[in-house]
């Protein structure tokens, strides 16, 4: 009986031999199925994760900017987005390809989730105590390069250590626990209106005790004897990625890349939405948010369990990628037009079922294209994060404003419909993935 922990590779000669031939990497026969309790430390660091993104981008950041420039919130806030965004697009691969050549005996990984959590709490604090959009604008950048440092030690468990019969479900607890972040971000958010250092560390502390049963739980190990030390020329080289060389990849990425900017265009948004669409308050904005999100999380983790545990029996990925689309599209759709919180509540509930199955199947899909996920997980998973997330990230809080401005302003119709044409064309881009069904 083997004694290698679950989710560990193991060595299968014959299967590397008929790998190497084919010019692949072994897959399945190199990975044993991961344990239940993997799963579940894997979605709470996922849950930690996700929150320090989601809290400061669905609520706080919002509320912070509105109480320190209440006459200009729309733009300063697209400026804070904005270039705190391009940050992770820079700081991402740098960091995922020095974790990748990382050999520190306690694994090439976990430092960077140490790392990670010190940086995000200094620039929490800095955020909550600022007094100006100049200081908020310092305090989300050095955020992005704690997120990109905690994201390198995460993102890449489900390629490196987990088979191909189990991404889709892994992947689906990985987008319920997003969705799940999202929820907490907007009610936890309305309940510590009053203690901003509170409302701006709680996200970083989440992660600090989730990433405790990471660090003991999941498994880590140095950079392979065989991968090159890492030099300057070869660091930069290592950097470099050819799209046409790896064209399923670059596909996934692309439709990441789209959804991300429509998903920006809503949730950027969305509390200025009720406020001066619906006319809610701050407060019953906030909670209403959280109650519709508290309703959406079961749908959404109907939708995605069920997609990711159906994509790995059936193994097929691009069926789901194309239902998850068309839920998103109607949903923005709906919250385009809607002149009441019933018919919002409707649209967000939709929409978050879309991404709750495009999340599980995605994580899954882009595993399944990785070009090197054995040696070189970390970078291509910067890459995808940084590149899908990033620059969404950045052009969405400057195109909005200019969408938003048809028609004299205010044109929140007009801004969720670009995000359904956005989501409609996500779709469509899964059409031409070859290598994965």
């Amino acid at each position: 009986m083997s004694n290698e922990p679950i989710g560990v590779p193991t060595a299968t000669g014959a299967a590397e031999q008929v790998a190497e031939a084919r010019g692949t990497e072994p897959d399945e026969p190199r990975l044993r199925p991961v344990s239940a309790w993997f799963m579940i430390v894997y979605t709470l660091a996922s849950f930690g994760v996700s929150l320090v993104i989601l809290m400061p981008l669905l609520f706080s950041l919002a509320y912070k900017v509105q109480i320190v420039d209440p006459a200009s919130k729309e733009s300063s806030l697209g400026l804070v987005i904005g270039i705190g965004a391009i940050v992770p697009i820079i700081a991402g691969p740098v960091i995922g390809a020095l974790s990748d050549r990382t050999r520190l005996a306690w694994g090439r990984r976990r430092p960077y989730l140490i790392i990670g959590i010190g940086v995000y709490a200094a620039s929490a604090l800095l955020i909550a105590n600022a007094s100006s959009i100049g200081l908020i604008l310092l305090g989300w950048t050095i955020a992005g390069i704690g997120v990109s440092c905690a994201a390198t030690a995460v993102t890449p468990v489900i390629a490196e250590w987990v088979p191909e019969s189990q991404r889709g479900k892994l992947g689906a607890f990985g987008g319920v626990a997003a969705q799940l972040a999202g929820v907490a971000a907007s009610l936890v958010g309305s309940l510590l209106i009053e203690h901003q250092v509170l409302l701006f560390l709680l996200p970083v502390l989440v992660l600090a005790v989730t990433s405790a049963l990471f660090l003991v739980t999941v498994p880590d190990r140095p950079a392979r004897p065989d991968v090159p030390p890492t030099s300057v020329f070869r660091f930069f080289k290592d950097l470099a990625f050819n799209p046409f060389q790896h064209r399923d990849f670059t596909l996934v990425l692309i439709g990441k890349f789209l959804i991300t900017l429509g998903i920006n265009f809503f949730s950027t948004y969305q509390l200025y939405f009720l406020l001066d669409r619906l006319r809610l308050t701050p407060a019953d904005a906030g909670q209403k948010l959280a109650l519709l999100g508290g309703i959406g999380v079961l749908v959404t983790t109907a939708s995605a369990i069920v997609s990711g545990v159906v994509s790995d029996r059936v193994r097929r990925r691009k069926p789901f990628i194309y239902a998850a689309a068309a839920l998103m599209a109607c949903g923005l759709l709906l919250a385009a037009f809607a002149t009441s919180i019933v018919l919002y509540g409707v649209g967000t509930t939709l929409l978050v079922a879309g991404v709750g199955m495009f999340a599980t199947v995605d994580l899954a899909l882009v595993s399944d294209a990785m070009p090197d996920r054995d040696t070189q997980a970390g970078k291509y998973m910067s890459i995808y994060n940084s590149i899908a997330s990033g620059p969404p990230g950045a052009i969405a809080p400057i195109l909005a404003p200019l969408v938003l401005a048809i028609g004299g302003g205010s044109n929140y119709t007009a801004l969720f419909l670009t995000a359904a044409v956005l989501a409609t064309a996500a779709g469509l881009t899964a059409w031409w993935i070859r290598s994965v069904r």
